[in-house]
């Protein structure tokens, strides 16, 4: 059992002890006292405190699943097969015992939200902690029988990938674009959503102070939106210089298209969710900024086809583009019509645009 706790779970901790250090910095070092009570209450009270935290909780039970699933088909690990050999009762012990060992950092959070509930007197939610702590134990004891019983070793090979998904990757080319980004251009991506959903956030928050119509926050969410420009060139250089046998495959414009439309419904819902969160307008309100982020990035995406040349290359025409949109929102132009407008002409100009 020492064996298994030191080859497993301990190995566990020490490969990913920078993010556990990160996250305790986080924890302890910018968050106060008063915040943690405040977390705590929120899972404890709040209408979707508790779905917050079976889904925090569930991810993480995830990752050390496919820790576990990964590390024993190493060569070293083929002493793990001889757990086997142990009787039903003494393996669902010690597989127990390693379950609660890889918990340990939720089970000790565990204990702080019973804390919390006991001292303010709010443990109706309490019920839900028990099951999901039964489920998470399960889920790891259920991979490591499935594994010991499925044995499969191969050659580990050196590799910089920090978090390797166990699952077979999709037949999909808008899985495998946004794969893609989050792989090689991940800094590219993090500066892009972060300045997004900063502008996003402003713009809600400014517009709350006084009463305003629909035409601060197109304006703002616009600016929010174009901010994606760099995203969406780095989509452009991947299918004209990464994925270039896509280029050529027999697609109907249409179907590319869509998938162009798809990609950038995709990359602009975290600011989307952010304008969601803020309450202040309402769905329809939402909907039309969305539409209108949705068809000018897909302007400008398709833009990239036609000037097939560096992203300095087009700023010129995408900021006479971005002050002609703006005077059009001010003059009280409506959103769906502006975003229809450019959606038909760009679907007309697509075929044009892009070279097979």
């Amino acid at each position: 059992m020492k064996t298994l706790m030191l080859s497993t779970v301990t190995a566990f901790f020490s490969q990913r002890a920078g993010l556990f250090f990160v996250l305790m910095g986080i924890l302890f070092g910018f968050l106060s006292g008063a915040e943690h009570h405040a977390f705590a209450v929120f899972f404890l009270t709040g209408t979707y405190g508790i779905v917050y935290l079976c889904a925090i909780w569930l991810a993480y039970t995830l990752l050390c699943v496919q820790f576990l699933t990964r590390l024993w088909k190493q060569p070293e690990y083929t002493f793990v097969y001889h757990t086997r050999l142990w009787v039903l009762s003494r393996r669902f012990l010690r597989f127990l015992l390693m379950s609660l060992g890889f918990l340990q950092p939720i089970l000790y959070y565990g204990v702080y939200l019973i804390s919390i509930s006991i001292q303010d007197h709010i443990s109706g939610r309490l019920g839900f902690v028990l099951p999901l702590y039964l489920v998470m134990i399960a889920f790891i004891m259920i991979a490591a029988e499935w594994r010991i019983r499925n044995p499969r070793l191969y050659v580990a090979k050196n590799s910089k990938l920090i978090f390797h998904w166990p699952f077979p990757r999709p037949g999909n080319w808008t899985y495998w674009s946004i794969e893609w980004l989050f792989r090689e251009r991940g800094v590219t991506l993090l500066a892009g959503k972060a300045g997004a959903i900063l502008v996003a956030t402003g713009t809600m928050l400014y517009y709350t102070t006084d009463a305003y119509d629909l035409r601060l926050p197109a304006v703002g969410l616009l600016l929010a939106y174009s901010l994606n420009l760099g995203i969406s060139y780095e989509l452009y250089r991947w299918e004209s210089q990464v994925w270039l046998w896509g280029r050529t495959l027999p697609v109907s414009n249409l179907q590319r298209f869509g998938r162009v439309l798809a990609l950038h419904a995709i990359i602009i819902l975290p600011e989307t969710l952010a304008v969601i969160r803020n309450g202040a307008l309402t769905f329809f309100e939402i909907s039309q900024l969305f539409g209108l982020g949705l068809s000018v990035l897909t302007v400008l995406h398709s833009f990239f086809y036609k000037k097939e040349g560096l992203l300095e290359d087009s700023m010129q025409t995408i900021l006479f583009g971005f002050v002609g949109v703006t005077i059009l929102i001010l003059y009280k132009t409506p959103l769906l019509l502006i975003g229809g407008v450019l959606l038909v002409l760009t679907y007309y100009m697509f075929p044009k645009w892009y070279k097979v």
